[in-house]
């Protein structure tokens, strides 16, 4: 569906992006994700038309990017930063976009009530986008997005601002629309949004792609560190200093007198030698476990 080759942008001396190469598959929801300030914006600016890559390509429905007058009939794209005239009403906003997009007026009438109905905001079509609320503005700019029927639909901080209900609907929109044969990509700083919708994952960081895989599978790929909390009725120094000496453990803490934290490679599960051990030393376990790993775990790991 999409992929980037080697994609660049500099501002001068400053590199925003990279020689980034991401992979979206036909389907996906794809949460494109990193810190404020690591080239998401730039990225989605150049998928979209707006920013001219320094060097690269980016390769869509097997159109390249140099041909983007015909890509465009197929993309949907939702900026950060989106633009309403606060006197123009929700279905005039759709009209003119239509029309932007080269539909007749006819058509254009039609998308605009189909869409509008699409994203519950049928009741307000006639309402001054001056008046709506931002998570109203968020699904308005999502319907405009959506005109024409695009294969792929880029949304760029869609849920940033907007309060916890109204983001839970957007994402619920978000789910439905992939239901409906949308590829999607989102690019967000939000883990929560990303681990509760995508199905796969690209984090960048400084401009570069540092990971990118399915989101089930990225937790095993990614190496980070496990922490394994043990409970010992009997604690002693030579019991610390056994789990100490252990491979793969890279640091023990005793904390509340007679428990471990125990900070091991996340690659290796040491669960089972941490208790036959202990054991052989006449440890009196009441206690074992691990801090299971969140994207936020692996999300921190890859950008400080």
């Amino acid at each position: 569906m999409l992929e980037t080759r080697n994609l660049t942008k500099t501002f001068r001396k400053f590199i925003a992006v990279d020689n980034l190469n991401i992979h979206v598959q036909k389907g996906d929801i794809y949460g494109f994700l990193g810190p404020n300030g690591a080239g998401k914006t730039t990225t989605i600016g150049m998928l979209s038309g707006l920013i001219r890559p320094t060097s690269g390509t980016a390769i869509v429905n097997g159109l390249e990017l140099s041909d983007f007058n015909n890509i465009k009939k197929n993309i949907g794209v939702y900026p950060q930063e989106s633009n309403f005239y606060p006197n123009r009403s929700a279905k005039n906003h759709m009209l003119l976009f239509g029309s932007l997009k080269g539909l007749n007026k006819v058509q254009a009438l039609s998308e605009s009530v189909r869409l509008l109905q699409l994203v519950g905001l049928h009741d307000s079509e006639d309402v001054k986008v001056g008046n709506f609320s931002h998570g109203m503005k968020k699904r308005l700019g999502i319907a405009q997005a959506l005109i024409g029927n695009p294969e792929l639909l880029i949304l760029d901080e869609i849920t940033n601002g907007i309060d916890p209900l109204w983001a839970k609907q957007v994402r619920d929109l978000i789910t439905e629309l992939n239901k409906d044969g949308i590829t999607i990509i989102i690019s967000s700083h939000n883990l929560f949004e990303i681990q509760q919708i995508c199905n796969r994952v690209g984090i960048i960081h400084k401009g570069q792609l540092v990971a990118e895989d399915d989101i089930d599978l990225i937790e095993n790929n990614i190496e980070t560190e496990s922490i394994i909390t043990v409970g010992i009725h009997n604690l002693s120094l030579k019991m610390v200093e056994w789990v100490k000496q252990m491979k793969y453990v890279r640091k023990v803490e005793q904390i509340d007198g007679n428990k471990l934290l125990v900070y091991a490679n996340s690659r290796h599960d040491i669960r089972s030698d941490i208790i036959h051990g202990l054991v052989s030393v006449g440890a009196d376990i009441f206690e074992l476990n691990e801090k299971s790993r969140s994207l936020e775990d692996i999300f921190i790991h890859l950008t400080t």
